[in-house]
């Protein structure tokens, strides 16, 4: 993925998305790219215009078919409401209320299939084998979808010009390659770390063993990064040559960073998002100056009173 590419999707995409801000939060050195105010509340909008901007240039009348645990889903239906493309978006019953209400409300055909992420994904691959009639759109293994994402490293090298690591949520691992890729082509020297959780940590694992594994998905509160991933993904050799480490943390971490960041940064953030905050806070990313973490999303309800703690920074 050249830097060519990049530009010429990012160019592409740039009325569709906002350039969002990076601010500084209270743990030193450490800042925040905060894709919770993008469009749709989540840096997805920017791999799914990047891949319905070419459906709808090349007037493909397929219905568009994408698999999500709710924000991808949401971000494929906004930009097939805009370009007027008709829609089918994959759920499991697992996905939180707040995200499929939000998508509902772009009209598209919901389906709410399979217990968790790995069963709604072989639903829709299943639909997705009907090629004549389906334009399937993976939340990751798309190298449209990839370069979308990996627009946002330009801002944050723009914006943050002294930054030294970026940390980032990984789950399929669209983002993490996107970034990854971009980040090492313009400034080798910043170090990209991936981020998951315990619970559910397939690309962590698959990197451990050189390959692509299947591990048990367990329930997580960081949905948006859970679940297995394509063993043929073509994330897995990106992230395997670009990404300098990826660290676990704990589901008690996740939780108390998104009540840090409700509660002493004012950001609303889902599970996904605080996994980067959290491995920050806890120390499992080492390094010097400025490390910029890439807060992913913000589509989640505000935790009751009382629950919660702030062990998190």
């Amino acid at each position: 993925m050249t830097l060519t590419e990049f530009r010429h999707v990012r160019a592409r995409i740039q009325p569709h998305i906002r350039a969002t801000p990076v601010v500084a939060c209270e743990i030193g050195n450490l800042f925040l790219k905060l894709e919770n105010l993008q469009h749709t509340h989540s840096f997805k909008v920017r791999g799914a215009f990047a891949h319905l901007f070419e459906l709808a240039e090349k007037a493909d009348g397929r219905t568009v078919l994408t698999v999500s645990a709710g924000n991808h889903g949401q971000a494929v239906a906004r930009a097939a409401s805009l370009f007027k493309l008709p829609c089918t978006v994959v759920v499991p019953a697992s996905a939180p209320q707040t995200k499929i209400e939000a998508i509902q409300k772009y009209s598209v055909d919901l389906r709410i299939e399979g217990a968790n992420y790995d069963e709604a994904e072989a639903y829709a691959l299943g639909l997705a084998k009907n090629t004549q009639h389906y334009a399937f759109v993976s939340p990751y293994n798309d190298p449209l979808v990839i370069l979308g994402q990996g627009t946002l490293a330009f801002e944050i090298l723009e914006q943050l010009p002294g930054v030294t690591a970026i940390v980032v949520p990984i789950g399929g691992g669209g983002l993490a390659a996107g970034v990854a890729a971009a980040v090492k082509q313009l400034r080798p020297a910043v170090r990209v770390i991936g981020v998951q959780t315990e619970a559910s940590a397939a690309m962590y694992h698959s990197l451990k063993a050189g390959h692509m594994v299947t591990i048990p998905d367990l329930p997580s509160v960081a949905d948006g990064i859970a679940g297995n991933v394509d063993l043929q993904t073509v994330t897995f050799p990106i992230i395997q040559k670009y990404v300098d480490d990826v660290v676990l943390v704990s589901e008690e971490t996740i939780k108390s960073a998104i009540f840090h960041l409700l509660n002493r940064e004012k950001l609303l953030a889902e599970g996904a998002a605080a996994a980067a905050f959290a491995a920050v806070a806890e120390g499992k990313v080492r390094t010097q100056g400025a490390v910029v973490a890439v807060i992913t999303g913000g589509n989640t309800s505000p935790p009751p009173p009382g629950e919660g703690s702030p062990k998190a920074g």
